[in-house]
């Protein structure tokens, strides 16, 4: 429920499950901290590293140069071989990476071409995730069940094990989205800068002297006319006025915490009778008069989990946070989260800041974390050497793990390594480079495995399962199972639900008396095929973020292709892997 609702950060839930864990005695302290130092944890940092690699010296944007050719052909050619492109580049590399360089050149190719984004941006983060599913080293998940797998007595996965039915799942989702892209996906002729719907925005202003709203109530002031502009709260000194009413006086100093568009938020900001602030009283913003841009927090962004008010310019490389853009789902909307928080917004994945930059350093400003800037700005400048050192090396990764000269563990951090050695990737990049939210979410919930093993609980879900389906055939046990874990996914992470299910199915495996492999394929692609909500998988809630669809977008396609998805993989797991 609480990974539900985002009462806290995934990785705060994960942790908290943990340390509950061996606090009930159901797990031992070694067994509760036993995460750190998992095969699965350690491989899924070194491939995340390797990854970064490849991103920050321009490697993935080598994609590019195929691109712009294939973009001129007809939308049923150029949209399956972009898709098929996608689908390979992420069997072997970061899917968000990739998904995330077409969000920054796709704009600038559709004004260029007069091309529909709508057509192109979902379809390309689906082709990612199926993609992705293709290899051991694709996606976190198919890690995370295969370490499960080993520490239940079974035999680890091939590097390939997966690829046939993936490959096949591919192909049926490339032409299944295709048509649906065709046919479902509207297309707005409006360019794509002047269609984006303006995000509200939640930002602190300082009351300033001299203003003339001081000693005046709410109503009679400007403030409560312009229709662009919400204030949510009034924090004088230690009080909170939330929501205040058309009677309510303003002060000198009062801090207004308001809700409006980005237009407006800088009109503020040039305004001398109010001075945008945050709450650390080391910040200032006199002196930030630059660039404005706007950042979209991704999943591995180090300030997932701050707060927003806590947020100076060290915390941006010099740039200065304006106001964020709160993410909404179904349980979270921006209004609620201020209430209950009292002005305390904290920074999840999907929201947006606007940062600007002291006008002395708009050049040279490079933020190294791994939040998406909206606004293009380049990689910087790397040599083709080190562009082509990083591809080898991530080659060489792949022919060790899936020749099995080396397990996947021991290329990955032969990889690292190597990356070290010659300098394409830092030890403070690689530092930066780790989602640590993903790890501590990983790290907090394998225990929670550990626990249901110690319990039994596993084999007493197992045993309801058996029940409901010892006079299922294979087919119909696998669907079901697939089905599941699918509608799981679109609440849980795919990790979470992954760490839960999977020791469940090799138990009803065990009870079944039938090989498990087929159930642990079943889990690896079905927790990664969210494509039924925006929120479902981080590629998706990056598409979502550009403002061209919305949410019965991804409900109505990525409804129809998890269907198509369950049906093909019930049908074709028990033939490709025999029960």
């Amino acid at each position: 429920m609480m990974f539900i609702t985002e009462i806290f950060s995934v990785d705060k839930i994960a942790f908290l499950v943990m340390v509950s864990l061996f606090l009930s005695g159901l797990i031992t302290g070694e067994e509760a901290i036993s995460g750190f130092s998992n095969p699965a944890v350690i491989t899924i940092i070194s491939l995340m590293i390797i990854t970064a690699a490849l991103e920050y010296n321009g490697t993935i944007g080598l994609l590019s140069d195929f691109l712009l050719p294939v973009i001129k052909w007809p939308l049923q050619l150029s949209l399956p071989t972009l898709m098929l492109l996608v689908g390979v580049i992420s069997a072997f590399s970061s899917t968000t990476a990739v998904v995330i360089l077409f969000v920054r050149i796709m704009p600038e190719i559709s004004r260029k071409f007069n091309i529909s984004l709508e057509k192109y941006m979902m379809p390309i983060s689906f082709a990612g995730i199926l993609g992705g599913s293709c290899t051991l080293m694709g996606t976190s998940t198919n890690l995370i069940v295969n370490q499960i797998a080993i520490a239940n007595g079974l035999e680890s996965f091939d590097f390939f094990e997966v690829t046939l039915l993936a490959t096949c799942l591919l192909v049926i989702g490339i032409v299944t989205i295709s048509f649906l892209s065709i046919f479902l996906l509207r297309k707005n002729n409006m360019d794509y800068a002047n269609r984006k719907p303006q995000p509200r925005y939640i930002s602190y202003f300082k009351v300033l002297e001299n203003n003339p709203i001081i000693g005046q109530t709410y109503k009679s002031t400007k403030l409560y006319d312009d229709n662009q502009l919400i204030i949510l709260q009034i924090k004088r000194e230690n009080r909170v006025i939330r929501h205040p009413s058309f009677w309510q006086k303003f002060k000198k100093d009062d801090i207004l915490v308001v809700s409006t568009h980005k237009d407006k938020v800088l009109s503020l900001k040039s305004n001398k009778l109010f001075e945008p602030i945050s709450e650390n009283p080391d910040s200032s913003t006199e002196d930030f008069n630059g660039a404005v841009i706007e950042l979209l927090i991704l999943p591995d962004s180090n300030l997932i989990g701050r707060d927003f008010g806590d947020l100076d310019s060290s915390d941006l490389e010099g740039g200065m946070p304006l106001a964020i853009n709160k993410h909404r789902s179904m349980f979270n909307s921006s209004g609620k989260f201020i209430e209950n928080r009292i002005s305390r917004v904290r920074i999840d994945p999907g929201d947006r800041l606007i940062v600007q930059l002291n006008g002395n350093n708009d050049e040279s400003w490079n933020y190294n974390d791994t939040s998406l800037i909206m606004d293009h700005r380049d990689h910087p400048n790397v040599s083709q050497n080190k562009k082509y050192i990083t591809l080898g090396i991530l080659v060489l990764v792949i022919i060790l793990a899936a020749t099995s000269v080396l397990p996947i563990l021991e290329s990955a951090l032969l990889g690292v390594a190597l990356h070290l050695v010659t300098q394409t990737v830092t030890l403070q990049h690689a530092y930066q480079s780790i989602n640590w939210q993903i790890i501590f979410l990983l790290v907090g919930l394998l225990p929670l495995g550990i626990a249901m093993s110690n319990t039994g609980a596993d084999k007493y879900l197992g045993e309801i399962l058996l029940v409901l389906f010892q006079d299922l055939n294979s087919n119909l046990i696998i669907g079901a199972l697939f089905l599941v874990t699918m509608l799981v996914s679109g609440v849980l992470s795919n990790n979470a639900t992954a760490i839960i299910i999977t020791p469940i199915a090799i138990s009803l495996a065990n009870g079944l008396n039938i090989n498990p492999l087929p159930f642990l394929v079943a889990i690896m692609l079905a927790a990664n095929f969210s494509f039924f909500t925006p929120i479902g998988y981080q590629t998706n809630t990056i598409v979502y973020g550009m403002g061209l669809y919305k949410f019965r977008d991804f409900i109505i396609v990525g409804g129809i292709l998890s269907l198509i998805m369950w049906i093909s993989s019930s049908l074709l797991i028990p033939i490709i892997y025999s029960m």
